[in-house]
């Protein structure tokens, strides 16, 4: 009974605005597809020339993963209002999940065409290509994506692959590290981080601290010291919010540097002095400390990399 009140009361708003624009976002928000397909999908039969009631019905299929029966309402909303650029970008993601590449295609340009600025369709569109690997274009369009959004992590992530596919080196790892700056977290961050640190860079690293892979920026002092700089501290403050959460959480750490084996032990024991600052509630032998005077070693698959003077964390849960 209440839910039949609840759509009745749904439905008179919906006539008194005379569109589906007034509550389509909110079923969008609330992940209420199955309910926002009743409401509107009724609303649409006795309004079926209200695109917005289309749009949103089979953006509600979409968001089911049922395309097929999403994108009629999609192509109905355009037929209606052919120049709605949001319209038209939503129907190129109903092709792409109905495998439709070339209509796909055809739907961004579409969207381009009616509005340059539109993120999502740029980005899009650049997706494609890189599927194609036509880097060059690929390219072209995350460049735009980052003009009008400069922090967009899709564009700046796929940038960089767009660089790598070019063969442009230099600025491949230039574009992975500005990635990493602004999102240094998250599976593409470490996914970032194996691509960097296939090139040579280890900037930053993948670390396994008890069940999870971290992203953390490499251990780096400034020049004569054994101070750590500001970006190493950041990432030691993870280690010690994530040894906090976990009190069965132990951490080795294990400092190298070439031919100098002192050195490598007081850097190790920096790095835990670091942690432990603040943190009276980390016991110390839970910080295990281990250096040598000799390079540190990586195997990336066929390709060895070695670092003069570094620091790696091993860790266990006990």
């Amino acid at each position: 009974m209440k839910g039949s009140i609840a759509l009745i009361l749904v439905l008179i708003v919906l006539g008194m605005a005379g569109c589906a624009k007034v509550v389509g976002p909110y079923y969008l928000e609330q992940e209420k597809y199955a309910d926002g397909i009743e409401i509107l999908g009724e609303h649409l039969q006795e309004n079926p020339d209200d695109a917005s009631s289309a749009y949103y019905v089979g953006r509600y299929y979409l968001a089911l993963d049922k395309p097929e029966q999403g994108l009629p309402y999609l192509e109905k909303a355009v037929s209606l209002e052919p120049d709605n650029a949001d319209y038209v970008f939503w129907t190129g993601v109903g092709y792409w999940a109905t495998l439709d590449f070339e209509r796909e295609e055809a739907a961004y340009k579409q969207t381009l065409r009616l509005n340059p600025e539109h993120i999502s369709a740029n980005l899009y569109l650049g997706h494609g290509y890189v599927d194609r690997g036509e880097w060059t274009k690929a390219l072209a369009q995350y460049d735009k994506v980052v003009a009008l959004d400069k922090y967009n992590p899709e564009a700046l992530y796929n940038r960089a692959v767009a660089l790598g596919g070019l063969g442009r080196t230099s600025e491949e790892i230039a574009a992975w590290k500005k990635f990493l700056e602004y999102y240094p977290d998250g599976s593409l961050a470490m996914e970032a981080t194996v691509q960097l640190n296939l090139q040579g860079n280890f900037l930053y690293r993948n670390f396994i601290i008890g069940k999870r892979n971290v992203t953390l920026k490499s251990m780096t002092f400034k020049p004569g010291t054994t101070s750590l700089d500001v970006d190493s501290r950041a990432s030691l403050n993870v280690l010690s919010a994530m040894m906090l959460a976990n009190e069965q959480l132990s951490l080795h750490i294990v400092s190298f540097q070439q031919g100098d084996a002192e050195r490598a032990k007081v850097n190790a024991k920096a790095v835990r002095d670091a942690i432990l600052r603040g943190h009276s509630d980390i016991d110390p032998s839970r910080l295990l400390l281990s250096w040598f005077g000799t390079i540190e070693s990586i195997d990336y698959g066929k390709k060895t990399f070695t670092l003069e003077r570094s620091v790696k964390f091993v860790t266990e849960v006990q």
